[in-house]
């Protein structure tokens, strides 16, 4: 393999990229959220949508990121995966009975906390 292709391969992404030039526009909250919101339907960045908008050419590809409703989701499992682990560490610590019925309720709705945002997210638990 000669050097320059060496050197192009070591290169990381951003080294490669094609547009350097960065331009800057201002938006209203309302205009910014409408921008976003075509960007997430896309399944493209806000940049790709602009440049679409503003030099009549289509939008890069889509790419494969989650919605903000994954996210979300995602965000709230592992918030109950702690609630969750603190809940067992204080009753292997012997600081909660598993027999009360408000911990006991208080675990049945972790797990079906957990269930739902496993359905949300299209996966299983």
């Amino acid at each position: 393999m000669d050097a320059r292709k060496e050197a192009v391969m070591s290169r990381s992404g951003s080294d490669k990229r094609h547009r350097k030039t960065m331009l800057a526009a201002r938006f209203n909250n309302h205009e910014a959220e409408a921008v976003r919101q075509l960007a997430d339907r896309a399944g493209t960045s806000v940049a790709s949508v602009i440049r679409g908008a503003v030099l009549r050419t289509p939008a890069t590809r889509a790419t494969r990121r989650p919605t903000i409703n994954h996210q979300m989701a995602a965000r709230l499992l592992g918030e109950l995966g702690r609630v969750a682990e603190v809940f067992r560490s204080a009753q292997a610590a012997g600081r909660i009975d598993p027999n009360d019925p408000f911990v006991a309720a208080a675990f049945r709705d972790l797990a079906e906390m957990r269930t739902v945002c496993f359905q949300a997210m299209g996966r299983s638990p």
